[in-house]
């Protein structure tokens, strides 16, 4: 939000608070503008945001958190994840079948979950409108009308609590609007690409306004079966998804606002099939040279056995005999809010109250085919059933003096999480070899007492405090596995009857404390210390190999059992110091961040592969990897000289290790590897992001733009061993855009095209598959276009 005042009123911090308890009880709304890191104001004045729910001029907040404005979200037709995480630095984001599927957030080396699971919840908490989604997949499909989303890096154990330890993404919607307004757009790409949004918002009455949202996206999919097999699907990853959202105000009174707001989104889409790289030079099974490996001239078991090997790979490839069906990516989001809100003069009151219900089915290629015949002897087929229901009630007490800014709380959040997943393996003729289907439930009931404090005890200076006390109970209720061979299914194995602690209760006391010196109103250094902790987690996703006989059926009864949890939780204490600063009359911005972080008890995400029976079934555990160090430093600069030019920048370093690990695991290549002194997976030394806008205004027509984007990062390992061989190349993507914007504003359109130089990069790779002679791979995005038309109103 911005606000421009005269220098005057705001060359104390004292006067920034004033200002902000003015809008906080006056509830006016005003929108971003983004200044890559944060919003800024077109003229000098105060920028006020809202990253540590309540209004607070941004040079006053000491966390590092970047703001990409609904200005630039429209621009860069940033809907998914990873479009986001292009705009902040130290922030990645994969994808484990594609971006239709299931997110993996890492901030600062901090990751989530990332399986197809979904019972437990990622270490990067995400949050809709104050509103935290257990399940971050949910999100698919409403990123759309947004006033601004905030990245807060670091953990968050106050404010926000739960699962922020890495930090959290913050989507808030545009608000309902005092006077008729209304916008739209359409656009048309590459695959046939549609995406529609619109919104319309005014007053229903005195009283009462109302704001309704939506979008619709469709393409064929961007991705090219090379597969060359009778009735294989050419087109892959096609995508079909619809949002709508209302969100409706009510004054009561002269002090009192209610806010009910609901949203209901649909998906309809397929995943992203894998690619499988033979590591082999020859029947010797000696291991190739990685360029070769990646260039697609090694063989495989299927390859050695005769079928054609695969050409060189690029990005927009895979390979599946799987139909669309089976591929099929269904989902439905509901979600109900009720925010209340009431000014006392000295204290303003806010109660918000969720429901929300999420049912997602994710059908996905488990074979990593490395022939394009499609001919592997064992085609898998894993299809992820997961269901969701979840509350929450929060009740806050905050106001604001001229030395002090303070708020406190109470959290109660719950819900229920089921998972159903059947792994089916069939030969090439289509008969059923196994079948493995996995069940399990998760109950969460969580509380949490929460404060902190602002208080500037002298001039330039503030002291920042606060705490939160959350007791939390993560019951494991059903958790069992069922064998179907061809002569028939086996009875269930309970797993859940051999779990030691399947009711685990766990009390964490997080917060944070920082001091803050404004020398003056444009410049601003911090440091800080903050504390945050991760719930519980377990591994369901079981394995049934080997039960087919009674002895068979113990063993693996017992070992799924050992396996299942609950994994302890993470805790992660982080220190960083930061600078805010302006100049150039507000012209260039630079804001600097440095950081350390310990763990303890650091959880991950490990894959394995078990060929032992000649059927290859993958299964995701959980572990507690022991002790780890995190250390990085980030960047974010901004240069508006002129009205022509726009110029930002930002990037990030990163330095991970495991310090203290009892851990050695087996990899297929290399043996046994103790993980003590290996770098934490999915962290890539440095990012770098970059913006270069030049505007041409004419007269009469209205403003022109000419506009280049490009984002960079180092070579990255997706495997707890950090095996050499599957490490990612370092890459880089350009995309290039033509906007206009009409004299009036009314009107605009843009031309674009991303991955403009079709560079061939891989998203994700792992060696689940190494005995068998693969590197099982998944390829980025290929070069796409587009066209877009907008109106305003």
């Amino acid at each position: 939000m911005i606000v421009n005042f005269s220098d005057a009123h705001l060359k104390s911090k004292g006067s920034r608070r004033a200002l902000a308890a003015m809008l906080m009880r006056t509830a006016i709304v005003v929108p971003s503008i983004l200044a890559g890191g944060a919003a800024f104001a077109e003229d000098p004045g105060e920028i006020i945001v809202t990253a540590q729910r309540r209004e607070q001029a941004i040079i006053d907040v000491p966390i590092s958190v970047s703001v990409v404005s609904a200005e630039k979200v429209e621009n860069l037709n940033l809907s998914t994840f990873t479009s986001i995480a292009q705009q902040t630095p130290n922030f990645n984001i994969t994808f484990n079948r594609g971006s239709n599927t299931t997110p993996d957030l890492s901030i600062r080396g901090v990751r989530g979950e990332g399986s197809n699971g979904r019972l437990n919840e990622s270490s990067v908490a995400v949050y809709v409108d104050e509103i935290y989604l257990g399940d971050e997949s949910s999100l698919t499909g409403q990123m759309f009308d947004v006033e601004r989303i905030e990245v807060l890096r670091g953990p968050q154990g106050t404010l926000f609590g739960r699962n922020t330890t890495g930090g959290l993404v913050h989507f808030v919607s545009a608000a309902p609007t005092s006077d008729f307004t209304g916008k739209a757009s359409v656009l048309y790409g590459s695959d046939n690409w549609i995406a529609l949004n619109a919104a319309v918002s005014g007053p229903l009455g005195e009283n009462v306004r109302t704001r309704l949202a939506g979008q619709f996206e469709q393409h064929d999919g961007h991705f090219t079966n090379r597969g060359t097999f009778p009735g294989a699907p050419k087109k892959l990853a096609a995508k079909e998804v619809w949002s709508i959202r209302s969100t409706t105000d009510f004054d009561l009174g002269d002090a009192s606002k209610l806010r009910l707001q609901v949203t209901h989104s649909e998906n309809d889409s397929e995943s992203t099939p894998n690619i499988g790289l033979g590591v082999w030079r020859d029947a010797s099974r000696a291991v190739c040279a990685r360029k070769d490996i990646f260039a697609a001239r090694c063989v495989d078991t299927v390859v050695l056995g005769g079928q054609p090997r695969q050409v060189r790979p690029q990005s927009g490839d895979a390979i599946t005999e799987l139909s669309r069906d089976q591929l099929a990516v269904t989902q439905n989001f509901t979600s109900l809010t009720s925010k209340f809100e009431t000014d006392f003069g000295w204290a303003s009151l806010i109660n918000i109250a969720n429901y929300t219900r999420f049912k997602s089915s994710i059908g996905v290629d488990g074979d990593q085919s490395s022939t394009p015949s499609g001919l592997q002897n064992q085609n898998i087929q894993a299809q992820f059933n997961n269901r969701s229901r979840q509350f929450s009630e929060e009740l806050r007490l905050q106001g604001t003096t001229d030395t002090l800014n303070w708020v406190t709380g109470i959290y109660y959040y719950q819900d229920r999480k089921r998972s159903d997943a059947p792994l089916t393996v069939r030969n090439n003729t289509g008969g059923l070899l196994q079948s493995v289907r996995s069940r399990s439930r998760v109950d969460t009931k969580s509380g949490a007492v929460f404060g902190q404090a602002d208080w500037e005890f002298a001039d330039q200076w503030t002291l920042s405090a606060g705490a939160r006390y959350t007791i939390e109970n993560r019951e494991l209720k059903q958790a069992d596995v069922t064998l179907t061979t061809a002569a028939g299914a086996l009875p269930p194995l309970d797993i859940l009857s051999g779990v030691t602690d399947p009711d685990p209760v766990t009390k964490d006391v997080t917060g944070r404390v920082s001091l803050t010196w404004e020398p003056t109103t444009e410049n601003s250094l911090y440091a800080s210390y903050s504390r945050g902790a991760k719930s519980v987690s377990y591994s369901t996703f079981y394995s049934a190999t080997g039960g087919a006989t009674p002895a068979g059926r113990a063993a693996a009864l017992a070992t799924n059992a050992a396996l299942t949890g609950p994994v302890g939780q993470e805790h992660l204490d982080a220190f960083e110091i930061g600078s805010k600063n302006r100049f150039l009359d507000r012209t260039l911005t630079l804001n600097l961040a440095g950081f350390y972080y310990l763990f303890d008890g650091k959880q991950e995400l490990l894959s394995v592969g078990d060929l032992s029976t000649g059927v290859p079934i993958v299964t995701s555990r959980f572990l507690n990897i022991g002790k780890a160090r995190i250390y990085g430093a980030e960047v974010e600069l901004n240069y508006a000289p002129n009205d022509r030019w726009d110029f930002n920048v930002s990037g990030g370093l990163l330095n991970t290790k495991i310090t203290d690990s009892p851990l050695i695991l087996s990899s297929p290549n290399l043996g046994l590897v103790p993980l003590e002194g290996k770098p934490i997976p999915q962290t890539p030394k440095w990012n770098l992001s970059a913006t270069i806008a030049h505007h041409i205004p004419v007269s009469g027509l209205g403003v022109f733009t000419l506009q280049a984007e490009g984002r960079a990062q180092a070579k990255q390992n997706f495997v707890l061993t950090n095996d050499p061989i599957v490490d990612l190349p370092s890459y880089g993507i350009v995309n290039f855009r033509v906007l206009w914007e009409s004299e009036d504003k009314k009107f605009n359109a843009q031309a674009f095209v991303t991955n403009a130089f079709s560079k061939d990069y891989f998203a994700r790779m792992n060696d689940t598959a190494f005995s068998a002679g693969v590197l099982v791979a998944q390829m980025g995005e290929p070069r796409l276009w587009g066209v877009k038309l907008g109106v305003a109103f």
